[in-house]
This record gives C-alpha cells, structure tokens and sequence, in this order.
C-alpha cells in the first residue's frame, strides 16, 4: 500500500466499521457480514463478495464457495448465478487478476476494473453484456490472497452501480488495507488473530493513541490535549516507530484488528484536564 493515497475519511470511516465489528457478538459470521456491508458501504458500492476460489491458477475451471455476500439480490441474482455455472474466469477482470496473482503467490493484490481489462474488452465480454449490464451493475474492484502451493484464493469483489464514479486509486488502496487486515475475519471458519502486544509507551504517547484510534486528526489532537500540533507529529512518529508501521491508517488497522479490544491508554482518559507542555 502506498502511504498518503488513502482517503482520510474513507481511513476514518473503516476505523469505525472495525469498533463496530469488535462490539458485536463473537460469532465471527455475524462480523463478517457486517464487515462486508460496511466496506460496500465506505466505497459506496451496490454490490459485495467474499469468495473462497478452489483454484485460481491461471486456465483453471474450479469453481467458487460464497463465504459472504452483499446486494446480490433482485436483477444481480442472474450475474452471480452465471459465475456459478461458468465460473469466475467468465468476468475477464478476474481472469486477468489470475494472471496477476500468479506472481504473487501468498500475497495480496488488489486492483481495479480498469487497471485489469480495457474498455473495449470489457463491455464486449459475453459475461458483462448478457449477466452483468441488465443488473444494473458496472464498474469494480477485485482483491485475492492465491496460494501458489494449493492454488486456492480469497477474493473479494466490489461492484458499482452503473453510471456510478469509477473506482480510483483511493478506493483500491482501502480495499487492499481491508482486505490485509480484516481478511480472515471474513471467512466463517475463521480463528481469532491473537491480541497484538502494546510495547511501553509514555502517558502522553497512549493519550495521543486513544485519541488518533477514535479517528481524530492532529488539530483536534492538539486541542483535546493543550499540546502543539507539532508536538502531536512527533508522538504519532514515535507510535510508528513502536508499532513498526509507515502510515497511520496502517497503525489504526493493526490496533484495532487485535482481538484485544481494550483501548490502549484507558487507564489515562482523554478526559483529563488539558496540561501545557
């Protein structure tokens, strides 16, 4: 992922989904369901699926197991029925993600529509001119995890509505951030990631986590705490540096996706009285 591209109210409003997610009942459908409906609804997609591919390699037939999905219902029934029979290669940007994955075995790679298949090849595809164009749904987002050993994948697919703004380089960066993070959380079968460590950190650094893990940038920082802005930069980089990440969407991700729930410097509420430095 390539840091700054992010969105920084798409970054604050998957920091959300993950509290909501981590508030709800254990069972991990529950969450998985509800992640997928919120990253359709951070992308302002129509559409959403979370697949299990028995084989992804390039030129496989295998078919596909649904482990969630979203909006596929209505008109989009007939397009998600046609991939069960023909298979997912039938949608020429997933076979081109094949080719992709193919060099990328045990990673993730996310991509759009138009990054993976041109126009022309697109909208003459037998699969998007007889299933997909009379649902109503056009432009999309792909992401798969492809094991080179096995040759299975997890992907996820994100579909617009037509006439919808076409995804962006934005769009594609969150969804591969979503699907790094909270990809395992997505499949029924899923265990738990087991709770990250929360190396020592000074007073001021945890209250500077507790706040920037609510989704507030460095001014509101500096005000909820009576420090500079400058100051609240030099914290954040500290917490890289603890974490050992590059961005902060990649620090709200890793903290918030450990089965530890408990805000990081609890103990020391933002509440408190602001001091000066």
């Amino acid at each position: 992922m390539r840091d700054g591209t992010l969105r920084s109210s798409q970054a604050q409003a998957l920091v959300r989904l993950l509290n909501e997610a981590h508030a709800l009942p254990p069972a991990v459908e529950t969450r998985s369901r509800h992640l997928l409906r919120g990253i359709c609804r951070i992308l302002e997609a129509e559409a959403g699926a979370c697949v299990l591919e028995r084989d992804f390699r390039p030129g496989a037939r295998g078919g596909f197991a649904e482990l969630v999905l979203e909006g596929w219902d209505g008109r989009a029934v007939a397009a998600l029925d046609a991939l069960r029979r023909l298979g997912s290669g039938c949608n020429p940007a997933i076979r081109s993600l094949r080719e992709r994955g193919a060099s990328h075995a045990g990673g993730i790679v996310t991509a759009t529509r138009r990054e993976l298949v041109e126009d022309r090849t697109w909208y003459r595809a037998p699969y998007v001119d007889r299933y997909l164009r009379p649902t109503g749904l056009d432009d999309s987002l792909y992401s798969s995890r492809w094991s080179g050993t096995t040759g299975e994948a997890r992907g996820i697919g994100i579909y617009r509505a037509r006439n919808a703004r076409p995804f962006d380089d934005a769009d594609r960066e969150l969804l591969h951030l979503f699907h790094t993070e909270c990809g395992a959380m997505l499949e029924p079968s899923a265990r738990p990631a087991r709770a990250l460590p929360t190396p020592a950190l000074s007073p001021r650094e945890r209250q500077t986590l507790a706040l920037l893990l609510q989704g507030l940038g460095d001014k509101q920082i500096a005000a909820r705490l009576g420090i500079s802005r400058f100051t609240v930069n030099q914290y954040t980089k500290v917490l890289y540096r603890h974490f050992g990440v590059q961005s902060r969407a990649a620090l709200i991700a890793q903290r918030l996706l450990g089965q530890d729930t408990r805000t990081p410097g609890s103990e020391l509420s933002a509440r408190q009285p602001p001091t000066s430095e």
